[in-house]
């Protein structure tokens, strides 16, 4: 029995509350789902509320580390400073307080004697600014000291102007300097370096008003600017309430794993088991759905302690500001707990399969999680942001994620690319399962090894699996952010990154799945759909036939297909979704300036090539296995959309719509003539057109388009009728396709 038929019946459902009622009756798995939460929670409260405290006091003797370019700019400071110093000494009526002081003023005053109040009040601003120190940076560097925390406060720009009154000559200063947003220490330094300008200000407002009235403008004009993402000043306290939702979610679904596995071999009911007529897969996917419904319901119980903990205990707001931790924030978070309880359930069903008995399996999870533990250390380090680079690290991405929800500003970019390569992670891990679940030692108490996985297999096979791909696929993707966020660093060199790219789309898109391919002992030929030959027709005559009708299709949709994708583009730029569109402006005049036989090679015919191998060829021949042949179309489809959207830190909204019906053009195309082939010059004629067109500037095009910047009415429907007319002479000219093979997919040897 198959595993559609098996699902058809309904037999799946009564298997996984079969498995999940099991997993319920686990006293061990009821105690962390019910009790921990209530034990763990008011211990968290209280020990927050102490960082909180440790957290909230400052040490008086920091020095504030001003950073100035040249001497001249550090003694005008140190004039500020010492004036300053100065006028609080005179005891003058309104002395300014330093900002962790001044909340204290009021109730030395009522305890006190006025004088002594006032003594010990100049005296404390005095310290305060005797904090200070100043260090020369070169310009170049100011700000990456700033933020890098070397310095405190950076002196930007500092102008001095003489001016003459009726009194003589005396000075102005404008000055403009830079703070770190978010960092106590650094605000205070600002703003007390703002109040001794103000106090200086005010005292010369007194002294010289009279003179020549209310004409003189400001003696020290200071502009100050935070820096950086404006973050609570406990943040990296807030940072331990993610880790702790994500470790109690890694146990809630420990023990259903261990159990469902190795408790089972132990206790020798996994014979039994397999024994019935029910897929393999069918048993495992079972098991999945009942470990990640508990692990599911255990990240549920402890976000809703979480929340009755933050919102009853007062935390909220001084761990996430006014607004708290809300039900909005709480709804955030339960989809992401949900995603990385299902990737990590798939990790622990995996790990579980190699061991015999419930203590083994055990011993092995132990080192996972104080793996675990260590991407939480890096969120609780200061400075640490959310980026694409950091969105494809397992478990990493969903603790920033977390984080950023409850702070309240997720980036849009690094959470998309979180999720999908936390969900690309997680089916990776179930295929390794799901081969170790249907190997042939998991009936006994003998032990399958990781050797088992890379092994190369005895027998050859035509094409492969879904499970060969989505491997491969869970390392592709994490590579290619990383390689396009490596881009940056090859800003102006416009022709060698282009040269790099198409490099990285040749290797990571034909060789590395080639030399996969070939140690798993799978046919290249029909893997990557590279001929032509019909297998299903023997006559040359209708051989020829069939090749004519091909090559028109080809011609007809490679000369059609970019006016669709062009106006798909316009579309959303009226919309104001286009964010490419303004770049590709930027790099139009760099592009002029670079070959065009270049250009061709680098962005049209590699890309091509790499992309109809990868897509066409590897992925839906792997699809296949499992999909009908529509469902293989669409879905290495969106694989190919999705790779064109998201381009390093872009997210490229656009290019979605006309570059999914453009990957089922030429998936059709690949099905129905059973090669990859003609979608290669589909696709490299495309490319061709498209760039061209770019290069071309508004004038060149007037002739042809008029003032308008969409293309003639005329020409989109002509070009429908010539996409229409090629449909229809592909599926004549369907022979021998991918889905006829089928049998050979299954049982084929070469």
């Amino acid at each position: 029995m198959d595993v559609s038929t098996y699902l058809s019946g309904g037999r799946l459902q009564r298997l996984c509350l079969k498995e999940l009622r099991e997993s319920l009756r686990d006293r061990r798995t009821v105690m962390t789902l019910v009790l921990m939460p209530i034990l763990v929670y008011p211990l968290l409260s209280m020990a927050l509320q102490r960082l909180l405290i440790g957290a909230a006091g400052s040490s008086p003797t920091t020095p504030y580390v001003l950073g100035v370019l040249d001497p001249e700019q550090g003694r005008m400071i140190e004039e500020i400073l010492n004036e300053g110093s100065a006028l609080v000494e005179q005891d003058l009526p309104s002395p300014i307080p330093p900002p962790e002081f001044a909340s204290n003023d009021a109730t030395e005053e009522v305890q006190g004697n006025e004088t002594n109040a006032a003594t010990q009040r100049v005296e404390k601003v005095l310290r305060e600014i005797e904090r200070f120190r100043l260090v020369q940076v070169d310009q170049g560097t100011l700000r990456d000291s700033l933020k890098a925390g070397v310095i405190d406060v950076a002196i930007v720009q500092l102008d001095r102007t003489e001016r003459k009154t009726r009194d003589g000559e005396m000075w102005t200063l404008q000055a403009e300097v830079e703070f770190r947003q978010g960092d106590g220490h650094s605000q205070d330094a600002a703003t007390l370096l703002r109040r001794l300008c103000q106090l200086i200000n005010d005292q010369q407002f007194r002294v010289l008003s009279q003179s020549i009235g209310n004409q003189l403008g400001p003696v020290v004009q200071l502009r100050s600017i935070g820096i950086g993402s404006k973050q609570d000043p406990f943040a990296s306290v807030a940072s331990v309430i993610p880790l702790v939702l994500i470790l109690m979610t890694i146990t809630g679904a420990v023990y259903p794993a261990i159990d469902l596995t190795a408790g089972e071999r132990e206790r020798g009911t996994m014979e039994a088991m397999i024994a019935t007529p029910a897929p393999r897969f069918a048993l495992l996917l079972s098991k999945y759905v009942a470990v990640v419904t508990v692990a599911i319901l255990t990240a549920l119980a402890n976000l809703f302690a979480t929340w009755v903990t933050l919102a009853f205990g007062g935390l909220g707001e001084a761990l996430f500001g006014e607004g708290g931790f809300g039900i909005w924030t709480l709804l955030q978070i339960l989809p992401i707990l949900a995603i990385f309880a299902g990737f990590f359930s798939s990790i622990l069903l995996a790990l579980c399969s190699f061991a015999k008995s419930f203590k083994e399996a055990q011993a092995y999870l132990i080192p996972v999680m104080l793996l675990s533990l260590a991407p939480g250390l890096v969120t609780l380090m200061p400075n640490v942001e959310f980026t694409s680079l950091l969105a494809v690290v397992p478990l990493l991405n969903v603790l920033l994620l977390s984080r950023d929800i409850m702070a309240g500003g997720p980036s849009l970019i690094p959470s998309l690319i979180a999720i999908i390569t936390t969900i690309g992670y997680g089916g990776a891990a179930l295929v390794v399962a799901a081969n170790l679940f249907g190997a042939a030692n998991s009936t006994s108490l003998s032990q399958a090894t990781w050797g088992d996985l890379i092994r190369r297999p005895r027998k050859a096979r035509r094409f492969p699996e879904l499970g060969d791909f989505a491997v491969y696929l869970a390392f592709l993707f994490p590579a290619l952010f990383v390689i396009s966020s490596m881009g940056r660093f090859l800003a102006g060199q416009t022709a060698l990154l282009m040269g790099l790219n198409g490099f990285a789309l040749a290797i990571l898109f034909v060789a590395f799945p080639a030399l996969w391919l070939i140690y798993q002992r799978i046919s290249l030929r029909q893997s990557f759909g590279l001929s032509l030959q019909s297998e299903a027709s023997s006559n040359p005559a209708s051989g020829w036939g069939r090749f004519l009708m091909i090559t028109l299709s080809v011609v007809l949709l490679a000369s059609t297909l970019w006016m669709f994708a062009l106006e798909g583009v316009l579309l959303f730029k009226s919309w104001s979704l286009a964010s490419f569109v303004p770049e590709l402006e930027k790099w139009k005049s760099e592009w002029m300036a670079i070959p065009l036989a270049w250009i061709l090679i680098t962005q049209a015919v590699v890309p091509a090539v790499s992309e109809e191998v990868f897509f066409r060829g590897f992925a839906l021949n792997s699809m296949q296995s499992r999909l009908r042949p529509s469902l293989a179309i669409l879905g290495s489809s969106l694989l190919f959309a999705l790779f064109h959207i998201i381009s390093g830190n872009v997210l490229s909204l656009e290019k979605f719509i006309p570059t999914l019906l453009l990957g089922i053009a030429l998936g059709y195309t690949a099905w129905t003539s059973g090669s990859i082939l003609p979608g290669v010059w589909i696709h490299m004629i495309h490319n061709s057109i498209v760039l061209l067109f770019s290069r071309l500037e508004k004038e060149q095009l007037t002739p042809w388009l008029g003032n308008s910047e969409h293309l003639p009415a005329l020409w989109l429907v002509l070009g429908a009728i010539a996409i229409g007319a090629a449909v229809c002479l592909l599926a004549v000219a369907k022979r021998g396709n991918f889905q006829a093979n089928r049998l050979a997919r299954e049982g084929g040897r070469v």
